[in-house]
């Protein structure tokens, strides 16, 4: 008589399949070292913006809007922080088009202006979502600043002619104080968000043609294993745009590509084959 054939129910050991983390569900991460390997990106990326200085166009386009902003609000010094600085939250997604750019060139495959709205095409939906999630972000933060400045500082102050004025009335009350230390750790808050929902997100869906949730993945992951040169990357961005903001955004024509061609050689380098178990990092083999 044969053996009756065994049944494995779905909570038997036999059936259980491992579940699903942050760790084994992405690519493994490399480690990188700061600022060695953060200068190391900065300066690949320079290179390649010598090698297509026509990504130059993409940031004329951007600082152009930046300049725009700030011609619209400059008698409105509230309006102009919450934009200026809100300008730096949605940025990432501006930067689609030097990423292909940078993916393109990394390829050999030939490079038009035109390029990033072939990767919004190919990117479909997942990239709509992303520019959505971030503008909502800027919502947020846009909302935080009228409060915190309109409500606690503007009824002593009327309509400030500056953004000193706002300043020198929130230093010169503990209210104030309160409202600039409170604005203060607002804008951290939401900085550190969109720079951990944002780090290798882009390079991420257009390299893997991953989707949004796998890409968001990857850069939590990447930020989590290299949290202090991840920061001073962060860190670093944040000053390159004050400068630029500081010229009018005339800086952003050259210094928005820069970072965003940057950052694919700081995703080559972080972000590892997902046939690869070892996060090792490498020696760099591209130029």
């Amino acid at each position: 008589m044969k053996r009756a054939q065994e049944v494995l129910y779905p909570e038997h050991p036999d059936k259980v399949e491992p579940k699903q983390t942050l760790d084994t569900g992405t690519p493994p991460i490399r480690s990188i070292s700061a600022p060695g390997d953060l200068g190391q990106w900065l300066s690949r990326g320079w290179q390649d913006l010598m090698k297509v200085p026509s990504v130059l166009l993409h940031g004329l386009v951007v600082a152009a809007v930046g300049a725009v902003i700030l011609f619209l609000s400059w008698e409105q010094p509230v309006v102009s922080l919450m934009f200026i600085s809100g300008f730096l939250l949605v940025g990432p997604i501006l930067a689609v088009g030097v990423n292909e750019m940078a993916r393109r060139l990394e390829q050999g495959g030939p490079i038009r202006f035109s390029t990033g709205l072939s990767a919004i095409r190919e990117l479909g939906w997942a990239v709509w979502l992303y520019a959505a999630i971030l503008i909502i972000m800027f919502a947020l933060w846009a909302g935080i600043v009228w409060r915190w400045i309109g409500v606690l500082t503007m009824g002593e102050l009327g309509t400030p002619a500056s953004m000193g004025e706002v300043f020198a009335a929130m230093l010169a009350s503990p209210q104030g104080i309160v409202a600039l230390l409170g604005l203060i750790a607002a804008g951290v808050v939401f900085a550190l968000a969109v720079f951990a929902i944002s780090l290798v997100t882009l390079p991420a869906m257009l390299d893997r043609q991953r989707g949004l949730v796998d890409a968001v993945a990857i850069s939590l992951k990447a930020l989590k294993t290299n949290l202090g040169p991840l920061l001073l990357w962060g860190l670093l961005i944040t000053v390159l745009f004050a400068v630029s903001a500081a010229t009018a955004f005339i800086a952003l024509i050259v210094i928005f590509p820069w970072l965003g061609l940057s950052m694919w050689h700081g995703y080559r380098d972080l972000v590892g084959p997902s046939n690869r178990a070892s996060t090792a990092k490498p020696h760099p083999t591209h130029g």
